[in-house]
């Protein structure tokens, strides 16, 4: 009795994939067949198709085309839209953005090891057992040891306030790296297979492998899982406006402001067009409502932007 075989990622994304290019309108009589042999390939396959028909519903989306059923081929009645770079637009984004969903909700070994995490858009603020406090920024995940004084960053992002206690140092562990307190307040931020530790407060010892910086108030570094970078200055107001809800840009293309309202988003924003992504935004910007703040970027630089629902928001000339 082994129930129903685990749907592979790949397999999610062929499906979003699919699913993306049937509702943009793009699809071909050849490309339907080929559809068609896929769905019928693999149980997993309708299954996987499903579902991400099902995530698309779930983000009040609408339904653009019907959804196929693999024992039997549906009459063609469906009018083809024309073609174009609008279309194109939609078809990529809903293949992201069904991907981007499928694999939050997919992600459980992180929900198993989790001690705290946060949903999209939330921001929470949690107190550790040795009376320090953690707040995670959205999509974050943490887990902690009994009393609290090592902790280990699973995604996302978290700001740390100290508890001191000089006989048993605080450390978050993101990576391959460790960051301990030499102070009260500091911001670490998962970046692939390594992070990005800010200080807001006093000084902070980052250590990877065998090398190791100290980093004093309003200093940033990074580091993967073989390199430890060199420390920066930055503004401590900027990094860590997020922990009040906000986002402070001065010069930053937007599309970087972009993607990272995006994390606070439950669906999908992009920038169409390198020219339009590299046009500089400056503001104090609630990420709270990043839809709201969407709206109000678009009315600023006076560019449109094409929508299924809010969930899913292109922006273009």
């Amino acid at each position: 009795m082994g129930g129903e075989r685990p749907i592979p990622k790949q397999v999610n994304r062929q499906a979003a994939q699919w699913f993306a290019e049937r509702e943009s309108g793009d699809m071909t009589a050849q490309d339907e067949a080929r559809f068609r042999q896929w769905l019928a390939a693999d149980p997993r396959h309708a299954r996987a198709f499903e579902r991400a028909a099902a995530v698309w519903q779930s983000m009040d989306a609408p339904m653009l085309a019907p959804i196929p059923r693999p024992a039997r081929r549906e009459p063609g009645r469906r009018m083809q839209p024309a073609r174009g770079h609008r279309r194109q637009w939609i078809g990529a984004a809903i293949a992201a953005s069904l991907a981007l969903f499928i694999a939050v909700e997919s992600d459980l070994p992180t929900r198993w090891r989790a001690d705290v995490m946060t949903a999209t858009g939330e921001i929470r603020e949690i107190r550790l057992p040795d009376g320090s406090t953690a707040m995670l920024n959205t999509g974050s995940a943490i887990a902690f040891a009994p009393d609290g004084r090592t902790v280990t960053l699973l995604k996302g992002e978290a700001a740390f306030q100290v508890a001191p206690d000089p006989a048993h140092p605080f450390s978050v562990k993101a990576g391959k790296g460790a960051s301990t307190a030499l102070g009260t307040r500091f911001i670490v931020r998962q970046l692939g297979d390594g992070a990005r530790v800010t200080v807001t407060e006093h000084s902070v010892r980052v250590a990877l492998a065998r090398k190791s910086a100290v980093l004093r108030e309003g200093e940033a570094i990074d580091y993967d899982a073989d390199r430890l970078g060199a420390s920066r200055p930055v503004s401590v107001a900027d990094a860590d406006a997020w922990t009040r809800g906000r986002m402070r840009v001065v010069n930053r293309p937007l599309g970087e402001v972009v993607a990272e309202l995006g994390r606070y988003h439950r669906g999908y924003i992009r920038v169409i067009g390198d020219d339009l992504a590299k046009r500089p935004v400056s503001g104090t910007f609630d990420v709270r409502d990043p839809v709201g703040t969407i709206d109000m970027i678009q009315r600023t630089l006076g560019i449109g932007s094409t929508r299924l629902t809010d969930r899913m928001i292109l922006l273009h000339c």
